[in-house]
C-alpha cells in the first residue's frame, strides 16, 4: 500500500470514528426523531385504514340497496307475468341479472376491503405494540442517561470540590500566618512607641511606688 493509500485510509477511519462519535452522542435525538416518524407512519396507516373501512361501509351499503332493488324487481317481474306482459316481465329479468352482476362485483369488493382492513389492522396493533414497547425502552435509557450523566457531574464535582477545598485550606493558612506576622509587628511598634513615649519607664516606677497596690495578697493583710 502506497504511502498516499494509507492517508487516504487514516482520513477516512477518522471521519468514520468522529461520525460515529456524533451519532453516539446524539442517540437519544435520533431514536426520538425515529420514533417520530414511526408514529407517523403509523398515523398515516390508520388514515388509509379508515379509507379502507369508508370504502367498505360504502359498498357494502351498495350491496344491500341493489339486493332490495333486486327484490322489488323481482316481485314486479312476477306481476307483470301473472299479467300477461311476457315482454315486460322479461325486460326487468335481464334487469335483475344486471344488477345481479353488479351486486357481485361490489360484494367481491367489499370483501377484498374487508380482507385487507383486517390485515392492515393486525399489522397497525403489532406497530403500535413495538412502538409502545420501544418507548418503554428509550424512557429507561434516557432515566439510565440521566443517572449516568449525574454520577459523572457528582464525581467531577467532588473531584473539583476537594481541590477547592485543599485550595481554601492553604489560603486560610496563608491568612492566619500573614495576620500572626502582622500582629507582631503591630505589637513591636506598640512596645517602640510605649518605650519613645516614657508610658513603659512610668508605668515601671509607679508600680515602685505603690508595689501593693494590685497585690491580692496586700489587700487581703489590710482586711
Amino acid at each position: 500500500m502506497s504511502v498516499w493509500r494509507k492517508l487516504v485510509t487514516a482520513i477516512k477511519g477518522s471521519a468514520n470514528e468522529a461520525a460515529e462519535a456524533v451519532v453516539d452522542a446524539n442517540l437519544l435525538k435520533i431514536l426520538d426523531q425515529e420514533m417520530r416518524e414511526a408514529k407517523d407512519a403509523i398515523g398515516k396507516a390508520r388514515d388509509e385504514k379508515a379509507r379502507m373501512t369508508a370504502s367498505k361501509i360504502m359498498k357494502e351499503k351498495s350491496v344491500a340497496e341493489m339486493m332490495t332493488e333486486i327484490e322489488r324487481r323481482t316481485e314486479a317481474a312476477r306481476t307483470a307475468k301473472q299479467q300477461g306482459d311476457e315482454a315486460l316481465a322479461v325486460e326487468i329479468i335481464e334487469s335483475v341479472l344486471k344488477l345481479r352482476d353488479k351486486v357481485e362485483a361490489d360484494q367481491a369488493l367489499a370483501d377484498q376491503y374487508q380482507k385487507t382492513e383486517e390485515g392492515m389492522d393486525n399489522a397497525l396493533k403489532q406497530s403500535q405494540s413495538r412502538v409502545e414497547t420501544l418507548q418503554r425502552k428509550i424512557e429507561a435509557a434516557r432515566a439510565n442517561e440521566a443517572l449516568l450523566e449525574a454520577q459523572k457531574a457528582t464525581s467531577v464535582n467532588a473531584s473539583s470540590s476537594n481541590a477547592r477545598l485543599s485550595n481554601a485550606m492553604a489560603s486560610l493558612e496563608r491568612l492566619e500566618q500573614r495576620q500572626a506576622h502582622q500582629q507582631a509587628v503591630l505589637s513591636a511598634a506598640e512596645e517602640d512607641a510605649q518605650q519613645i513615649s516614657g508610658e513603659a519607664l512610668e508605668d515601671r516606677i509607679k508600680a515602685l511606688e505603690n508595689p501593693a497596690k494590685n497585690d491580692v495578697q496586700a489587700i487581703l493583710a489590710k482586711l
